[in-house]
């Protein structure tokens, strides 16, 4: 009884830590959404200059989705792996920060977390004094990012944990641990090619 409740409990905390930023994504894309179609109506009215800021927005965000939001995403499938029945009951119940990588992560992986929430809350702020059409254009694109985040965690999710193929492909969880096994890795390649070279060059002598 007590293994299955455990294995309920990690069954809830990935879902809880999961769950949070697939919400929170599929949110903020219905809301920007619902605002950036009020665009539609009146696209035959937009400059060319508006027209080229709304084509700049969408590749821009295209390009961010690929490059940042599926390997951003598959860096949360990956970390919430580690939330297993040894994990302490506090990383459990702060899941959706621990697999977002603010804290127990590389420095590079904290960085990039905490630097997302300022650049969120510095556009946002930016953004929402913007004129229409200008608004909504931005909104355009940053929905197309949230849509590619959403369905690429879903999409991890579902080949992780039902498929059993963790998306190792599109991302790394960026534990700190890893740059120390890594150093070790590398250690022992080197003693094991020094060892190698001598053993050659013993051969050699004979």
């Amino acid at each position: 009884a007590g293994g299955r409740l455990c294995t309920c409990c990690v069954i809830l905390s990935r879902t809880w830590g999961l769950g949070f930023w697939i919400i929170l994504l599929a949110k903020s894309a219905i809301d920007l959404s619902t605002r950036s179609l009020t665009l539609l109506p009146k696209l035959s009215e937009l400059t060319s200059s508006q027209w080229i800021g709304l084509s700049c927005s969408i590749i821009f965000f295209v390009f961010c989705a690929y490059r940042c939001m599926l390997s951003w995403s598959a860096c949360l499938v990956l970390r919430s792996l580690a939330l297993d029945a040894e994990r302490g009951i506090l990383h459990h119940i702060l899941a959706p920060v621990f697999v977002g990588g603010f804290y127990h992560a590389t420095v590079c992986r904290m960085v990039k977390a905490f630097g997302l929430v300022i650049f969120i809350v510095a556009i946002g702020i930016v953004v929402s004094r913007l004129a229409f059409p200008w608004r909504e254009i931005v909104d355009a694109g940053v929905v197309v990012n949230l849509v590619v985040g959403t369905l690429a965690l879903c999409t991890f999710s579902t080949t992780t944990y039902y498929q059993q193929q963790p998306c190792h492909r599109w991302g790394k969880p960026d534990f700190p641990q890893e740059k120390t096994s890594v150093r070790s890795m590398d250690t022992a390649v080197g003693m094991e090619n020094g060892r190698t070279e001598a053993l050659v060059s013993s051969q050699q002598a004979h």
